[in-house]
């Protein structure tokens, strides 16, 4: 368990209750499957400003491009964004530390929140502003019953060298050599953060290196701050584990790492970045300062960990040292980092390919169109004000 960040402003939001060491607690979660249960109409967008053109439908369709950012950001608003603290949230906590939020008019208030299934309640029902996490069956379910969450840009991918996330062993079983490969994983206890999650697409990857998929295993659930104590316990054999808990487990003894993501598949995309339908909707000029204090700071991390700045480099360990659980910061040179698009760029053959693997399990019901899901405008709009990433 670990302390949540301190949190910045201080708009309330009643309905969303904090415990130490228990995530959110959701008063909504039964509003929310009753908004699963059937077709909803979309809520009716205000009168959003000047933007990048849009696809049809989406948060500012059709609006005229802008060129600049705001001339001066209008009195400083709270934006919630409920975060599992890893480090693919490192765009966050660099633009908090370095005050790109604050310059875009923005506190951001971090809510720590354990997993993607706690995450999708409070941003469907507008309690929190933005996520990040992966498109989750369930988030398609619910976007499917018209539920109206936007996936905005990139929030982790693996691409060649970027491997934050990987497949580990428990230490035992891999010392004994009772387990040397995906082929030894068959019935054995493999655990994910949820059902259906990006996790299990690409432990069915990894699988089928063997010529296994994810039935063959026993799928085990634990949110990734507890995976290192089902390594301790016993309780699991397997994990896909994401950094910084990664290198956290395989420093303590508690697993070996067998490959990362970036091996067996490279270029998937991880995690995006989620706006609830009310940021996107009501509060558009607000929802695209937000992503220029974002792209701004993913930027930093680029210079940092692809163009070799050591001054950047600092400053984005240094966030994640204040603002994630592993505290260790010779963690952070051994540590496989995320990739992070400056440009903000998803990719959605990924999200394609994930999807159809969601369906093919039974836990996603009905293929959604990606076009009601990724919304690029607010990335678009980022990058016309602070030039393309090259």
């Amino acid at each position: 368990m670990f302390s949540a960040p301190q949190r910045v402003g201080t708009r309330q939001r009643p309905t969303i209750a904090l415990a130490p060491g228990r995530g959110v607690v959701l008063a909504l979660g039964m509003a929310l499957l009753a908004a699963c249960a059937g077709p909803a109409a979309a809520p009716q967008a205000s009168a959003p400003t000047a933007a990048p053109a849009a696809r049809t439908g989406s948060p500012g369709a059709g609006e005229a491009a802008g060129t600049s950012a705001p001339a001066a950001p209008p009195a400083a608003v709270t934006v919630q964004a409920g975060l599992m603290l890893s480090a693919s949230d490192t765009g966050f906590f660099v633009g908090l530390d370095q005050g790109y939020f604050t310059e875009q008019g923005i506190n951001l208030d971090v809510v720590p929140i354990q997993s993607a299934a706690t995450m999708l309640a409070p941003l469907a029902a507008g309690q929190i502003d933005v996520g990040g996490t992966t498109l989750t069956p369930g988030f398609l379910n619910a976007i499917a019953r018209d539920v109206r969450i936007w996936a905005v840009a990139d929030k982790g991918s693996t691409p060649p060298g970027f491997g934050y996330q990987g497949i580990i062993i428990r230490r035992e079983l891999w010392d004994n050599g009772t387990v040397r490969g995906m082929a030894d994983l068959r019935g054995r206890k493999v655990s994910v953060p949820s059902r259906g999650s990006g996790a299990q697409a690409a432990l069915d990857r990894a699988l089928r290196t063997a010529g296994l998929t994810a039935d063959d295993v026993d799928i085990t659930l634990l949110n990734f701050p507890d995976m290192e104590a089902g390594f301790v316990g016993g309780a699991i054999d397997a994990a896909m584990v994401i950094e910084p808990f990664l290198t956290s487990i395989v420093d303590h003894g508690a697993g070996h790492l067998w490959e990362r993501n970036d091996e067996y598949y490279p270029n998937q995309q991880v995690a995006v970045v989620l706006y609830s339908n009310q940021f996107a909707r009501e509060q558009t000029d607000l929802a695209r300062r937000f992503m220029v204090a974002y792209l701004k700071a993913v930027r930093d991390y680029n210079d940092g960990f692809v163009k070799g700045d050591a001054a950047k480099r600092e400053e984005v360990v240094n966030a994640l040292v204040q603002h994630t659980p592993v505290k260790d910061r010779a963690l952070y040179d051994r540590m496989g980092m995320p990739g992070l698009n400056p440009n903000g760029t998803i990719n959605t053959d990924s999200l394609a390919a994930d999807q159809e693997f969601f369906l093919s399990t039974g836990d996603q019901q009905q293929r959604v169109e990606l076009n009601q899901v990724v919304d690029p405008q607010f990335a678009d709009y980022a990058v016309q004000v602070l030039g393309r990433y090259q």
